[in-house]
């Protein structure tokens, strides 16, 4: 009996997130269309679709296993490609202004790092290598096409401004803001989804710059974080493939454009301590400043919907965007993609399979959205000028976040664990699990006595 659940899916958007469901999908469905807007290159660039490309970037430990297991040995291949591997926490200088420097332990975990466009590059080769998927590019989805309660295919134009149709039993709409699928719900006169937003007004500047090798001795990637409320600026310096550096600085808030290497280089300043300021005082910048700004985290509640239209599924930025400084985006988007194949794959063998995968992965995403999103926006509303509606156990929240890297700097357990739940390999009730629970209990009356 065969696997697939319908003949032909079409992905919207072919950035991370769409690639990543492009190759769970390429095992249930016998062609795999992905439109995508920008022309791309042949190589490892970046497009006018991903306007934060030129960014500070991570792809945090979780959403390297999840397209390690959607394309197998992705790992390996980005690595050959030039990604360089950090190791958590024995290669990484981590300051928080109540605990200093979190102490450089071995926790067993490793992460990679590359630019943007490397990693989507990577990604793009395994995805269009695979006999199933198509890559169309310089083609813009307008509309999901619809009839009654059922979605059945998508209208595009084409680069050469051509309008098209393609035919369709799945439309997942990777297409960065859920607009698609927003549109269409409003076209049959269904309710839409409520939003959370948590407004943040983040300016950053990044530069990339050269660093002479022996300047850095005991790490190799750097993150500096900010003092709520009085210290707003968060400061990173990751490296790249080719022996590159990035260094990122951002600030709630409105900030100076930073367009001259030594305005850009004097901004470090203003971090809690002078760690990145001081390495880039040994570095050559390599291009211009760029600069990017971000609004708000948002959350299009899909899943609280009673249901979607048949055949649509959001996915990635459509259903929820993260504040970028944390790093969660990318990763994200891949686990939603892991979610989507196993849930294809238990849905393969029920009588409308296509619904249950639907039905299936709605029911089941906000478990994964739930672990960045409360990450992200603690550390966001920690701000009085953050923009949204705080938890009622808001603070209790802050009191806890305090105690648990407190008891991270004492014990190598609770380090891990802080790690595993950071990099999306587990989810934060982690934190509720009584041997967790009684080490954070101990080091905080150990710090109190």
């Amino acid at each position: 009996m065969s696997s697939f659940v319908g003949r032909r899916a079409v992905v919207v958007g072919g950035g991370i997130g769409g690639l990543s469901v492009a190759g769970a999908l390429a095992g249930y469905f016998e062609q795999v269309d992905v439109l995508e807007r920008d022309c791309l290159a042949a190589s490892a660039a970046s497009r006018p679709g991903t306007a934060q490309d030129r960014h500070a970037h991570i792809l945090l430990a979780g959403g390297l296993k999840a397209l390690d297991e959607i394309f197998p040995d992705f790992e390996r291949d980005l690595a050959e490609a030039g990604a360089v591997s950090v190791g958590l926490a024995q290669d990484i200088c981590y300051e928080r202004a109540d605990v200093g420097a979190l102490p450089k332990r071995d926790l067993g975990l490793s992460i990679l790092c590359a630019s943007r466009p490397l990693i989507e590059f990577v990604l793009r080769r395994r995805a269009t290598a695979v006999a199933n998927i198509a890559l169309r590019q310089g083609c813009l989805v307008t509309e999901v096409m619809a009839s009654r309660d059922a979605a059945h295919g998508v209208r595009f134009n084409t680069e050469a401004g051509q309008s098209e149709t393609l035919e369709t039993d799945l439309i997942v709409d990777a297409s960065g803001r859920g607009a698609l699928t927003i549109a269409l719900l409003g076209t049959i006169g269904w309710q839409r989804p409520p939003v959370t937003e948590i407004g943040v007004d983040l300016s950053y500047a990044t530069g990339v710059v050269q660093i002479p090798a022996g300047a850095i001795q005991d790490w190799k990637l750097a993150t500096t974080q900010p003092a709520p409320p009085a210290v707003a600026t968060y400061g990173a310096l990751v490296p790249l493939e080719d022996g590159r550096w990035i260094a990122t600085i951002a600030n709630h808030g409105p900030s100076p454009r930073l367009d001259v290497w030594e305005n850009f280089h004097a901004a470090f300043r203003r971090l809690i301590t002078p760690t990145i300021y001081d390495m880039l005082g040994h570095a050559r910048p390599l291009d211009r400043i760029r600069h990017y700004g971000f609004p708000a985290n948002v959350w299009n509640h899909f899943e609280r919907l009673q249901r979607l239209p048949r055949g649509v599924l959001p996915i990635a930025d459509a259903l929820c965007r993260f504040n970028p400084i944390h790093g969660q985006g990318m990763s994200s988007a891949a686990k939603q993609a892991q979610l989507l194949q196993n849930v294809l794959k238990q849905a393969a063998t029920e009588s409308d399979p296509l619904a249950a995968a639907q039905t299936g992965f709605m029911a089941r995403v906000e478990s994964v959205l739930q672990t960045p999103w409360r990450f992200s926006t603690s550390a966001d509303l920690a701000f009085p000028e953050t923009r949204g509606e705080r938890p009622e156990n808001f603070q209790k929240g802050r009191e806890f976040e305090a105690a648990l890297f407190r008891a991270a700097v004492a014990d190598p357990v609770v380090h891990r664990a802080m790690a595993e739940v950071g990099q999306l390999l587990r989810h934060h009730d982690l934190f509720d699990e009584p041997h967790i629970m009684e080490r954070i209990q101990a080091a905080s009356a150990k710090a109190i006595a």
